[in-house]
């Protein structure tokens, strides 16, 4: 074993030993940090009436619920379709209620449920033509449901605006999701920032920001150097390291709850996540808690923290 394993080995057991005097099962930050910022695994931001939970994050499947008054949406069934719907529950939410999905590309981690959740609803798809294109067979007896993206929508109670960003797909994209005063973006799947996505993230209130990797980690991890470059490039994911730098420059109109999501199961942990976001943050003068309340997003569960709380 390395040093650099060892520390994080080390590190691995100590945030394992705050989590269970804090209760809780599974691995999260250093424990240098308040238990009260502790953030869980799964995610879930709450503003006024508006509610954004991670259903999933990662690679083995995403979807995201928005929730903002009467209107319900999801963005992207990567995961099942019976997943889903247990995601939906606690929310008093079906199927059936669901106004709208949103599809931000093509690969199967973001697309996977989504023909029986077609099969199972009446629900349209809005998504670019590229896009639908892409996704295939699988899904072409639904053409009737498909509707391709204009530049902004409206929907019931909400506003929504899609952003192009950078990734090996299609015609991939982003949404920022406005409803009364509150935004909402979700921006994963990057290769980089661009000026697209730093102005979608500006002054969001809840924002679902991509932290794959530890560059570091990914570079000495069991993956192929052509698949290692794929993830470090302008069309791959982004890393710690460029989520906590965009975070560190974003203007705020106030506390931001961003939700890192799409981390790596092999080139990234909780604990890596959240120390370089601390050490970014804090450089830039940024107090995580007062400024940013961060959570954490992952393949399951979830946790809530309501205005002005660190639940």
């Amino acid at each position: 074993m390395t040093e650099s394993e060892q520390q994080l080995q080390a590190l691995a057991l100590s945030v394992s030993q705050t989590r269970q005097a804090a209760g809780c099962a599974g691995p999260s930050l250093a424990p240098q940090l308040p238990l009260a910022e502790v953030p869980n695994l799964g995610g879930e931001a709450r503003r006024g009436d508006c509610l954004v939970s991670m259903l999933a994050s990662g690679s083995k499947g995403n979807a995201a619920y928005f929730q903002c008054g009467q209107t319900r949406i999801l963005i992207d069934a990567g995961i099942s379709c019976r997943r889903i719907e247990q995601g939906l529950k606690p929310y008093g939410c079906q199927l059936t209620d669901l106004d709208a999905v949103f599809i931000t590309h093509e690969h199967t981690d973001h697309v996977n449920g989504l023909p029986t959740l077609l099969k199972r609803t009446h629900m349209p798809v809005y998504t670019t033509q590229e896009t639908w294109q892409a996704v295939g067979q699988k899904i072409e007896s639904y053409t009737d449901r498909f509707v391709r993206l204009p530049r902004m929508l409206h929907l019931k109670d909400i506003q929504v605006v899609p952003f192009a960003i950078s990734h090996d797909a299609a015609r991939p994209v982003g949404y920022t999701i406005y409803h009364g005063d509150c935004k909402m973006t979700l921006a994963t799947d990057l290769g980089f920032v661009s000026q697209d996505v730093a102005d979608a993230a500006a002054y969001a209130d809840i924002l679902v920001l991509e932290a794959n990797h530890d560059e570091e980690m990914l570079k000495n991890g069991p993956y192929p150097y052509m698949l290692q470059q794929r993830i470090l490039g302008n069309h791959g994911h982004l890393s710690n390291m460029a989520a906590a730098g965009l975070l560190a420059d974003l203007p705020t109109k106030g506390m931001m709850r961003v939700l890192l999501a799409h981390r790596s199961e092999k080139n990234n942990t909780p604990a890596l996540s959240l120390h370089t976001m601390r050490s970014v943050l804090s450089r830039s003068g940024k107090v995580i808690g007062q400024d940013i309340l961060l959570r954490l997003a992952c393949q399951h569960g979830q946790v809530r923290f309501q205005d002005g709380g660190n639940r």
